[in-house]
């Protein structure tokens, strides 16, 4: 994807002119793990759909009652919330603790994702939250405040993955490198010419996640998604599947875009040549600028 961008850049005099093609692709694939490295840490998290655990002690500040319907608020740290998992609480001056698990169903998702699920296209903005809604009957003021220990798994971020087998057109099916957050998620297949969207139904992980403290198990991880309807194209090994943002994916190339210009190389070879990111003098400085004005609404903020 970040060759066939139109950056300008000469691609192939890196790591160094004349250099074979595989040492082209390995260093290539070097600086998409750096510009991945670069935008999450820009955004205070990770973009893509991950399955995270995390605690809390409350009532308190990120953890509150809600006078009225006396359902549990939290306000967890990475966004935006895709589902729900498992959640349980403990008292916080009781060690060991002795978990009492929320039942399965009894929470919900204070502002859900919009444009990924149940949508007709994926969406192209940062949206959705980062707090959950706990049923009653749970948390309360009893222990006073702090007085328990909240633990919650969760799925938060945009599905995406590369697929990790070739397949013909008319396949219902993909093998590919991360099921995480696909069920129900509309996403792209970014194949040049062979660009296509496609809805899935399912997903089955190779080998799911075990959740800590009996909460269960998560697909996640290597696996197969199940599509809606049959693919319009073949497809090859490699080739992205994603539903985040376009702007995402743009501020991902910018960033590698900078890496190369970096080198020293290219800064002088595409300076001036019509199409090129740094054309009328524009530098680094300008693309860094421009990457991270791009990910601003995507930025963790609490």
């Amino acid at each position: 994807m970040i060759t066939s961008a139109p950056t300008g850049i000469s691609w192939d005099i890196i790591p160094y002119p004349q250099a074979i093609l595989a040492l082209q692709e390995a260093e290539q694939l070097n600086i998409c793990f750096r510009a991945m490295g670069l935008v999450n840490g820009y955004c205070n998290q990770i973009l893509r759909a991950t399955v995270d655990t995390e605690q809390l002690s409350g009532p308190n500040y990120r953890v509150t009652i809600e006078q009225d319907t006396g359902n549990t608020r939290i306000i967890l740290s990475r966004w935006p919330i895709t589902q729900i998992l498992a959640a349980q609480f403990a008292p916080n001056a009781v060690m060991p603790r002795q978990w009492t698990q929320v039942t399965s169903g009894n929470w919900d998702i204070e502002y859900p994702i919009i444009g990924v699920y149940n949508s007709s296209t994926p969406s192209s903005s940062g949206e959705g939250g980062q707090s959950i809604l706990l049923g009653t009957n749970n948390l309360d003021w009893s222990l006073g405040r702090n007085g328990y220990r909240v633990s919650v798994s969760y799925v938060n971020g945009w599905p995406h993955c590369g697929t990790t087998a070739s397949s013909n057109a008319g396949v219902s099916a993909l093998q590919v490198d991360d099921v995480t957050a696909f069920a129900g998620a509309g996403a792209f297949i970014y194949d040049g010419a062979n660009t296509e969207e496609v809805h899935v139904s399912t997903v089955v992980a190779t080998t799911p996640l075990v959740l800590p403290n009996g909460g269960g198990i998560a697909q996640a991880g290597p696996g197969t998604i199940n599509l809606r309807s049959p693919t319009a194209f073949s497809h090859g090994s490699g080739v992205v599947v994603s539903s985040l943002p376009q702007d995402i994916l743009w501020a991902t190339i910018l960033a590698a875009t900078t890496q190369a210009l970096e080198s020293g190389i290219d800064a002088i070879t595409i300076q001036n040549i019509p199409g090129s990111q740094t054309v009328g003098g524009h530098g680094v400085s300008d693309l860094t600028l421009s990457w991270k004005t791009i990910l601003k609404p995507f930025k963790r903020t609490i």
